[in-house]
Order: structure tokens, then C-alpha cells, then sequence
């Protein structure tokens, strides 16, 4: 009976979360995400909502190289890490 009681402590969603889609689907969800932040960011400083499109291209792109920069900083300080 005890062990009944003691499953529900044994899901960790955090460390082991519920498979919603393929790995390697995540990634691409950074997209949309990056443009939509952008845009928002962009309608509310831009003084006219004629050069939002424009800057927030411009800005989602800046977010997805500083990200790329970021994975790559990472990705080399790990492998430092591993030797």
C-alpha cells in the first residue's frame, strides 16, 4: 500500500518532462519566439509603426546570431571541461 502512495513523488517534471515532440523540434521554436519579441519590443520604442517590420528583422536577427554566438562559447567551454 505504501508504494501506492509514494508514485506521484516519483515524477520529477523539471529533470524528467512529459515527451511533447522529437528533440529535435525544440530548436526551431526559437524562431518565432525571437520574432515575436522583437516586434512587440519594436512597436512600443519605435516612434512610427512604419519601421517596425524593418527593425524588428533587423533585431531578430541580432537575437538569433548572439544566440548562435552563446551555443558556440558554451559548446567550446564544455568541451574544455570534459578534457
Amino acid at each position: 500500500m505504501t508504494h501506492l502512495l509514494a508514485l506521484p513523488l516519483a515524477f520529477t517534471p523539471f529533470l524528467d518532462p512529459l515527451p511533447a515532440w522529437p528533440d529535435t523540434v525544440w530548436p526551431w521554436l526559437l524562431l518565432p519566439l525571437c520574432l515575436a519579441v522583437s516586434i512587440v519590443y519594436k512597436s512600443i520604442r519605435c516612434k512610427s509603426m512604419s519601421r517596425v517590420p524593418r527593425e524588428a528583422g533587423g533585431l531578430t536577427l541580432t537575437i538569433i546570431l548572439a544566440m548562435a554566438a552563446a551555443a558556440v562559447v558554451l559548446a567550446v567551454v564544455v568541451r574544455g571541461l570534459e578534457r
